[in-house]
């Protein structure tokens, strides 16, 4: 299952990542690149700030696996979200959008409710999204990522071609609002269909479930050690886009957003995140039932075909990358080949981080993942400041791939560690 389901999501996502890519194609040819950087700075700030709470998920994921009160672990998990959202949309992003992006981006003027209405459409099809995922209904996740893009791509085409709205990130932003509410239509349909018992409307609420036990507050500390971890990951990722920002080196920005990045993190969409995402709830079944020796197999035979990937990808990236990015985009846009040819170097060693970090979280050790990501980042400043010191060009796009050879190198060492408690036992 957990093969068939790896395998379906990661076609899924290379059709979305070559839609994704032609359309981002049409996008740098329609639509001005300031327009662009905006729009994709604001999904970079959304990202950000989401990471301060999405631990919740992993959270879900430990505590439904353990108790037998699913229901309660399910209205827990939609109580503490809700609390989160309304303190983001009404509280935290009025105060970004109107006091920080204005300062950083010259000519934005845009009402904070259009970008809470934005947070909060996100938040509720991740809602789903993580309900399906713990409850493993993949097939609903892999359909869920589908039409997330084609709605997205189809309500930019309506507004823009048929409505005749300007080709700014405004426009952006409102067909990303109604892709958001698009989707949840379908994805509403189907809870009712296959998830009945876990309607929106019987789960939420602002008052915690009562617990014979201390699910409640093991449920908030898993919820803030997983956070932790995803926020400072989350530092690393935004980093490059900060250091370009505050530099006002506005053009290489726009390499990185547009293209370098897109491509960058479509590859990680497409090879990486399905193995995170699927992983982890199964290796804390195979974990809980003491299946070592199944998920050592699985282990051998992702190496195997990952050591033969990683060669071909770098390889051919670094043959074709100029050639596909000046024949494809605007030619202002050309150096962004550069950018691509140094961050798919990292692209393997994120894949099998992927599988170190299940197998950390699948034990429980969320400490571990935190002291992980810190390192990682700490990797990339120090590299950040003597590259810089060096006068090193895309110093911050060098930095970040370092970043990642931290998290890879740490994350395989307690990997190991705790391989060899499972000899032991």
């Amino acid at each position: 299952m957990l093969k068939f389901s790896i395998l379906l999501n990661s076609l899924t996502t290379l059709f979305i990542m070559i839609l994704n890519f032609g359309f981002k194609i049409y996008l740098a040819k329609e639509f001005p690149k300031e327009s662009l950087i905006i729009y994709y700075t604001i999904i970079d700030v959304f990202s950000l700030i989401s990471r301060f709470f999405v631990g919740y998920k992993d959270a879900l994921t430990t505590l439904y696996n353990e108790s037998k009160e699913k229901l309660k672990i399910m209205k827990l998990f939609t109580v503490f979200l809700m609390w989160i959202v309304v303190i983001v949309a009404f509280i935290i992003l009025p105060v970004v959008t109107s006091i920080y992006l204005p300062t950083k981006i010259v000519n934005f003027d845009f009402s904070w409710w259009y970008i809470s209405l934005l947070f909060i459409s996100l938040n509720l099809v991740a809602f789903y999204g993580y309900i399906f995922l713990v409850t493993k209904h993949y097939k609903l996740i892999s359909a869920q990522d589908m039409l997330k893009t084609i709605f997205w791509i189809g309500s930019i085409l309506i507004l823009y071609n048929i409505l005749n709205f300007n080709p700014n990130y405004k426009t952006l932003i409102y067909a990303s609002i109604v892709s958001n509410f698009m989707i949840l239509i379908f994805l509403i349909y189907k809870q009712k269909q296959y998830l009945p018992e876990y309607a929106f409307l019987k789960l939420v609420g602002f008052k915690l479930p009562d617990f014979k036990d201390d699910i409640n507050s093991k449920f908030i500390r898993l919820t803030a050690l997983a956070s932790s971890n995803y926020f400072i990951y989350g530092l690393l990722l935004f980093a490059p886009v900060y250091f370009m920002l505050n530099s006002g080196n506005i053009q290489e920005l726009g390499d990185f957003q547009v293209v370098a990045r897109s491509i960058y993190f479509a590859l990680v969409s497409v090879f990486s995140w399905p193995l995170g995402r699927f992983m982890f709830p199964e290796f804390s079944s195979l974990i809980a039932d003491e299946k070592y020796e199944i998920l050592e197999s699985i282990h051998i035979r992702f190496i195997k075909l990952l050591f033969v990937f990683g060669i071909a990808v770098i390889v051919l990236c670094w043959l074709l990358s100029k050639l596909v990015i000046s024949y494809i985009f605007p030619l202002e846009y050309i150096d962004s080949y550069k950018m691509i040819n140094i961050l798919i170097v990292a692209l393997p060693f994120v894949m099998y981080q992927n599988f170190s970090e299940s197998v950390i979280k699948a034990v429980g050790n969320y400490k571990i993942n935190l002291i992980i990501k810190v390192s990682g980042v700490l990797f990339f400043m120090i590299s950040y400041f003597i590259l810089k010191y060096f006068d090193i060009k895309l110093a911050s796009i060098y930095s970040f791939v370092l970043g990642m050879f931290g998290i890879f190198f740490i994350s395989l060492y307690y990997e190991f560690k705790i391989k060899k408690d499972w000899i032991v036992k």
